[in-house]
């Protein structure tokens, strides 16, 4: 299946590169912003880190530092009133306040470039190190480099000129971050699977009614030309099945046509070639010379030979035209097998007797006989008719033809063999097309018999094999088999 003339293939390919491109954008922005997100995380967790740090400095000298609120502590920190000593160093303090006016406040806003700054790693269990930074740094989160590796500094200026600096590895952030957006994609990158093939699966079950509609005309034979089912088709579809069907009918119309034209053309010779019969028998009885009576016994044959084959052709015109069809319906009555063979082989034994041949039936005798229903009388007697002229015409003098039947409630089964020269392995397939004759064999024919076995046996629904009657001999013979289904039955 080329995805260049499938249609569930491109729609499935279009979809897939749609849905990949979709999947594709929303990942990247779902990644980008998960991986914000949680630097944003990593800059809120570092900030709360050092102000964890920086409430433990001011607890040295203001302890109710350790139970203010975040929000009372963020205050303590903004205000320019000096941290307060310990109560004893207040005490001992006290009258020195009488005598000296309190210092100015010093706060710092800034770490001048190159001064050394006490910096805490997180990576490194919080152990503090002295960093000078070629830069200014200011209050809040900068990034700096660290012994050669870049960090995320947090500062905070505590009253009386303090300050508190924690740094975390800029590595372990953008490991962390990515982690995090990792772990947000996941999902879209597991769901993507399942989407496609949900989409597949849905455009398989779509287009299963097309699907259906294709294996329906391939299973056809070629002699079926109803319309085709349009059932459940897709809208879509409607207009090429109506299509395909307006083709059929036409097809069917015109070889209608066809069919009945050589139907006629077939019944219009054989009146003529009656007359000429009769007036070749009357002929022969006539006192001609001796040289005379060849030229009339071969005239006498060509005719028959004609009559025949222009009775096949009428036949099976109108088993191609579709007479049959209405014997289908018109004679599925109850009926018995034993009485339709005597009335095919009674004009036959005539023949079996010229050539001496030995002719046997199996299956009739062994039971009661079973009428037989639901299935057309005309079809079966059509087929075992030209199955045994076949038999009767190809098999030599002195040799054997035999006739096997077996029947069930379910299917009936019937076997004609015959010693005559057999069909090759290679043209058993061909020899169910009109006229076409078996070379080798030696003896006239019209190529018909066994194209109208197969056109009532897919009539009725039946199978039809060939095969060796005798395997390893020679001749090898030919064994047909035909089994047919059947209808309900009843004992008479």
């Amino acid at each position: 299946m080329h995805w260049r003339t499938s249609l569930l293939l491109r729609t499935l390919l279009a979809v897939t590169g749609v849905t990949l491109v979709l999947t594709a954008i929303t990942a990247t922005v779902v990644f980008n912003n998960a991986q914000e997100d949680a630097l944003n995380e990593q800059d809120a967790y570092l900030s709360d880190m050092t102000a964890a740090f920086a409430r433990a400095d001011v607890a040295t000298v203001l302890p109710r530092a350790l139970t203010m609120s975040p929000d009372q502590f963020a205050a303590r920190l903004e205000s320019d009133e000096p941290l307060l000593m310990r109560p004893r160093q207040h005490r001992h303090m006290m009258h020195h306040r009488r005598l000296t006016p309190p210092p100015a406040p010093l706060r710092r806003t800034a770490i001048p470039a190159g001064e050394p700054v006490l910096v805490r790693l997180l990576n490194n269990q919080g152990r503090a190190e002295h960093v000078r930074f070629n830069r200014t740094l200011s209050n809040g989160l900068t990034t700096e480099m660290i012994g050669g590796e870049a960090y995320r500094l947090s500062l905070v200026f505590l009253p009386n000129g303090r300050y508190t600096a924690v740094a975390d590895p800029v590595s372990t952030r953008e490991a962390f971050a990515k982690s995090a957006a990792f772990t947000a994609i996941m999902p879209i990158l597991i769901l993507l699977p399942m989407v496609w093939l949900v989409i597949a699966l849905t455009l398989w079950c779509t287009l299963k009614p097309l699907r259906q509609t294709a294996e329906t005309v391939k299973s056809r034979p070629a002699s079926d030309l109803t319309p085709l089912p349009t059932d459940h088709v897709p809208t879509e579809v409607e207009p090429v099945v109506a299509s395909v069907n307006q083709l059929l009918a036409r097809v069917n119309e015109a070889r209608t046509r066809e069919l009945r034209f050589t139907a006629d053309a077939a019944h219009e010779l054989r009146s003529p070639l009656t007359s000429l019969t009769i007036e070749a028998e009357h002929l022969s009885r006539l006192n001609l010379p001796s040289e005379a009576k060849p030229i009339v016994e071969r005239l006498e044959s060509g005719l028959d030979r004609a009559v025949k084959q222009v009775s096949q052709l009428l036949h099976f015109a109108r088993a191609q035209a579709g007479e049959a069809s209405e014997n289908l319906t018109r004679d599925t009555q109850s009926w018995y097998l034993s009485e339709l063979l005597g009335e095919i082989l009674e004009p036959l034994m005539t023949q079996a007797d010229q050539k001496a041949l030995e002719f046997s039936v199996e299956g009739l005798d062994d039971t009661e006989e079973v009428a037989i229903e639901g299935v057309s009388r005309a079809a079966i007697q059509a087929i075992l008719r030209n199955l045994l002229e076949n038999a009767f015409h190809y098999t030599p003098e002195h040799g054997d033809v035999s006739l096997n039947v077996h029947q069930t409630k379910e299917a009936l089964t019937i076997t004609v063999m015959d010693t005559g020269p057999g069909i090759a392995p290679e043209e058993r397939d061909r020899v169910f097309d009109p006229f076409y004759r078996v070379m080798g064999s030696g003896l006239p024919g019209t190529g018909l018999g066994l194209a109208i076995v197969k056109t009532y046996v897919n009539m009725v629904g039946a199978t039809v094999t060939l095969d060796d009657a005798q395997p390893g001999h020679t001749p090898p013979g030919l064994k047909v088999t035909f089994h047919c289904p059947l209808g309900s039955h009843e004992r008479p």
